[in-house]
C-alpha cells in the first residue's frame, strides 16, 4: 500500500513514515541515554497508531482537503507544499504569526502530542461527525447561532447542490470521546488495535497538560471544506481554535460568517470541478466569501465591515506561493466585495460558473504584488 502520509511544516518535507516518526521523537544528545518516561512511550505509541491510521485509509480519502492554513504545527494527510519560497520582502499575515507564537511555546514531546491528535482530531471530523447530531461551535458554544444562520444563508445564495454541505463543529474536546475515537480509528486501523489506540488517545489528551483537555487552540486552529468524494463526503469544518485566534486578533465581528463564506466558496469550485493548482485555489474562496457579506441578499454590510473582512483574509497570507501573501488575499476579498457592491441590480446574484470566470480573469492582475519587492531588491542590488 503506498504510503500517504505527509508531514509538513512551512519548510520541512519528510519523505516517508519512517523518517517522519524519527524527526518528531529526536531527543536532545545528552537525553539520548535517558530511558522513555511513561507519558512519552504513550505518546509514541499514539503516533504510530495515527501513523498506522492515515496509512490504511482509502487511496482517496483525503482528496480535495485543503486546510484554511498551514499550521505550524506538523500534519497527517496532505500538505499544499510550496512551489518556490519564500518570497523576497513578504510577511506572513497576523494569524499565521500568531499560531508560530504558539507552537514554539511546545517541547519537543507536546509536539509529538499536538500531531498527532490534531491529525486524529481532524480525521475525526472529516469522516465520522455528522450534522444529524447536535452541532456546537466554539468552546463554549458562542458561535453556534451565527455558525447556524451562515451556513443556511449560503445554502440559498449560491446556485450549487447545497441540501448536502454539512456544516460540522471541529472540536479538540471530542478527543475525551473514547466512543468517537474507536470510530475514527476503525476508518483504517488494523480491528484488533482499535480499543486500545482508543483509549491511548483520550490517556494522552489528559497526560500531557499542554493540551488542555482537547481546548488548546493550536488543536483546532483551523478550517476546511471536503468534496463529495472524499471521506465523509461534502462538508466544511470549522474549528473552535481558530475562531478563538480569531478573536484574540481582533477579528470577532466577522470571523464566523466570513470564514464559513471563505470554506463555503471552496464548495462552489468542487460543484464545477475547478480545482486551480495555484493560489486561486485559496484566493478565489476569498472573493465569493467578500461577494457573499457585501452582498443585499447575503449579510450586506457596510464599507467599513467589508474591510475588516478583507484584513481578516490578509491575516491568513503566507509567504511561500502556497494560499497567498497578504496582500494578495485582501485583494482578492476586496474584489469580491466590489463585484457585489457595483451591480446595477443590487438584487442580482451571479451564476457560480459566472463568478469563477470571472475571478479566473481577475486572478493573474492580483498576483504581481508578490513579486514587486524581489524586482525592487535586484534593482537596488545593481544600483
Amino acid at each position: 500500500m503506498t504510503n500517504r502520509t505527509g508531514f509538513l511544516g512551512r519548510t520541512l518535507a519528510a519523505a516517508g513514515t519512517a523518517a517522519a516518526l524519527v524527526l518528531a521523537t529526536a531527543a536532545p544528545a545528552n537525553a539520548a541515554a535517558a530511558a522513555p518516561t511513561t507519558v512519552e512511550q504513550d505518546v509514541a505509541q499514539l503516533y504510530q497508531y495515527v501513523v498506522d491510521l492515515y496509512n490504511g485509509l482509502p487511496a482517496d480519502a483525503l482528496r480535495g482537503v485543503d486546510r484554511l492554513i498551514d499550521s505550524p504545527i506538523p500534519h497527517f494527510g496532505p500538505q499544499r507544499r510550496a512551489a518556490q519560497g519564500p518570497i523576497p520582502g513578504c510577511t506572513e499575515g497576523s494569524l499565521l504569526t500568531y499560531a508560530d507564537k504558539l507552537a514554539a511555546q511546545l517541547t519537543p514531546l507536546e509536539n509529538q502530542a499536538f500531531n498527532a491528535l490534531s491529525g486524529l482530531s481532524q480525521l475525526y471530523v472529516q469522516g465520522v461527525a455528522s450534522d444529524k447530531t447536535t452541532q456546537v461551535f466554539g468552546t463554549d458554544g458562542q458561535y453556534t447561532p451565527r455558525a447556524t444562520d451562515t451556513i443556511e444563508r449560503l445554502r440559498g445564495f449560491w446556485d450549487i447542490e447545497s441540501w448536502n454541505i454539512q456544516l460540522v463543529a471541529w472540536k479538540g474536546t471530542d478527543l475525551g470521546s473514547q466512543a468517537k475515537m474507536a470510530q475514527t480509528f476503525s476508518l483504517g486501523l488494523a480491528p484488533a488495535k482499535v480499543k486500545a489506540a482508543a483509549a491511548l488517545a483520550t490517556k494522552v489528551l489528559y497526560e500531557v497538560p499542554a493540551l488542555q483537555g482537547g481546548r488548546h487552540p493550536l488543536l483546532t486552529l483551523n478550517a476546511f471544506s471536503a468534496p463529495a468524494d472524499s471521506l465523509g463526503g461534502k462538508r466544511v469544518a470549522l474549528g473552535d481554535g481558530l475562531l478563538d485566534t480569531v478573536n484574540v486578533l481582533g477579528f470577532d465581528d466577522v470571523s464566523v460568517e466570513s470564514v464559513i463564506g471563505h470554506e463555503y466558496g471552496h464548495q462552489v469550485d468542487f460543484a464545477h470541478e475547478n480545482y486551480p493548482r495555484n493560489e486561486s485555489s485559496e484566493m478565489g474562496p476569498d472573493a465569493y466569501g467578500g461577494y457573499f457579506v457585501a452582498h443585499a441578499k447575503g449579510y450586506a454590510w457596510n464599507a467599513r465591515t467589508q474591510q475588516e473582512v478583507t484584513y481578516l483574509d490578509a491575516s491568513i497570507g503566507d509567504c511561500y506561493h502556497s494560499h497567498g501573501t497578504p496582500d494578495q488575499r485582501k485583494a482578492a476579498g476586496a474584489w469580491g466585495e466590489k463585484q457585489a457592491t457595483s451591480q446595477a441590480n443590487p438584487n442580482r446574484i451571479l451564476p457560480t460558473a459566472t463568478m469563477i470566470e470571472k475571478f479566473q480573469k481577475e486572478y493573474p492582475k492580483l498576483m504581481p504584488p508578490a513579486d514587486q519587492p524581489a524586482v525592487a531588491a535586484v534593482a537596488a542590488a545593481r544600483g
